[in-house]
């Protein structure tokens, strides 16, 4: 899967992940990828991806046809997810059938969202969470989770935790592999 974080302290914003493209048993490292980043560039915004692979060529079609909306809040994003998730069923099929538990159709989507405005989650069900110190999102999660846990008070440059953060996804999580993007922003104050 993957190792996607994000970090923030003040006005400064990370966001990093690493480059393994995986599909059942079968990976493929950066080596063998002419486009192995995990993060895109939309506008002045970074969008972070996780999940299937065919997600990332999905959401570029998406941005290149009508870009990525500047959200300054939640709700903002919710109403974007919501747009989002009917273009995906009418134009790109998506299959929206997830657990007969779960109370709304799924966008089968997980990414992060970094812009001037903050750092944001969007999830499956389009929740959205706006993030103040730091997040992180796929199979490695936990893993970078405690290590930015253990980093973020030290003091250290927001890239130098969110690197930490990937770095211990990388090394205790079998789906990710490096060489580590990260991409970073000043952030509105």
């Amino acid at each position: 899967m993957t190792t996607l974080v994000m970090v923030k302290r003040g006005t400064e914003a990370c966001m990093a992940a690493e480059t393994l493209l995986s599909s059942g048993s079968r990976k493929q490292s950066a080596h063998y990828l002419a486009n192995p980043e995990k993060i895109l560039t939309v506008g002045d915004s970074y969008v972070g991806i996780v999940g299937w692979a065919v997600t990332q060529t999905v959401l570029q079609s998406v941005f290149a046809k009508s870009g990525l909306p500047e959200v300054r809040n939640e709700l903002e994003l919710f109403e974007y997810a919501r747009y989002l998730h009917q273009l995906l069923k009418e134009e790109y099929f998506l299959n929206p059938n997830g657990d007969r538990e779960e109370p709304f159709e799924s966008s089968q989507l997980t990414t992060f969202i970094m812009n001037r405005y903050g750092l944001f989650g969007l999830y499956s069900m389009r929740s959205v969470d706006r993030y103040e110190r730091f997040a992180a999102v796929g199979s490695g999660a936990s893993y970078a989770l405690g290590a930015m846990y253990a980093a973020y008070d030290l003091g250290l440059p927001v890239e130098d935790v969110a690197r930490l953060g990937v770095e211990a996804g990388i090394e205790f999580d079998n789906a990710s592999m490096g060489p580590i993007t990260i991409k970073k922003m000043k952030l509105e104050a």
